[in-house]
């Protein structure tokens, strides 16, 4: 018995390809440098870690009034202490790895702010991530430590990673929900109306 070789012929029409707005994203994160990619890696990771050092500064802080009365009173090891603590390297390299982080962040999101997946991905959602972990090391560390006395640089800290955590998760809900949003509908609009046009292409063959 031979079978029809008509029957089992595969449908070889050619699709139409689409190109969106969505797609050409999509494709572009091939193209954006690996080099770009270690850099978002390494300035959000920066950030998280002058958070974390920033506390270790509370408690050094906070007791300069006790050691500069005991300078005052003569006491040369204290006084050898406080002159320690006034320099405060830490708390240098903190703002410093917190500034650096930031810059790189922005400048990484000005970069590429057209390819709304990418900054999602590498710069909004781990930047969102880290700064909600520093706020909650800072404040553990606050009323762990401190007994929930804010001294002014734990102060400065909750401003400034309250502040970065505001900033990151309305950028990364407006790009996520609203903007990447638009852009998917839109993909998708294309994409029914693609799937039309083929279905109605293909009867008019048939016929």
């Amino acid at each position: 018995m031979t079978m029809d070789p008509q029957l089992y012929r595969p449908d070889l029409t050619h699709r139409p390809s689409i190109q969106t707005r969505y797609v050409d994203m999509l494709l572009g994160l091939d193209t954006i440098p690996r080099l770009h990619n270690i850099l978002a890696w390494f300035f959000t990771w920066l950030l998280l870690a002058g958070y974390v050092v920033f506390p270790a500064t509370f408690t050094t802080v906070n007791r300069t009034d006790a050691i500069t009365q005991a300078a005052e009173d003569g006491n040369e090891v204290e006084r050898q202490i406080l002159d320690g603590v006034r320099n405060a390297p830490l708390l240098y390299i903190a703002a410093i790895c917190c500034g650096v982080g930031g810059l790189g962040m922005g400048w990484l999101w000005f970069k590429w702010r057209q390819n709304y997946i990418w900054v999602i991905n590498r710069v909004f959602l781990p930047g969102l991530c880290n700064s909600i972990i520093g706020l909650i090391s800072t404040l553990v560390n606050v009323y762990s430590a401190q007994n929930g006395d804010f001294s002014v640089t734990a102060k400065v800290t909750v401003i400034v990673t309250g502040i970065c955590s505001i900033v990151t998760a309305l950028l990364f809900f407006l790009y996520n929900n609203w903007a990447l949003s638009r852009v998917r509908e839109s993909h998708q609009k294309e994409m029914d109306r693609s799937q039309r046009g083929f279905g109605h292409l293909c009867t008019v063959e048939k016929v």
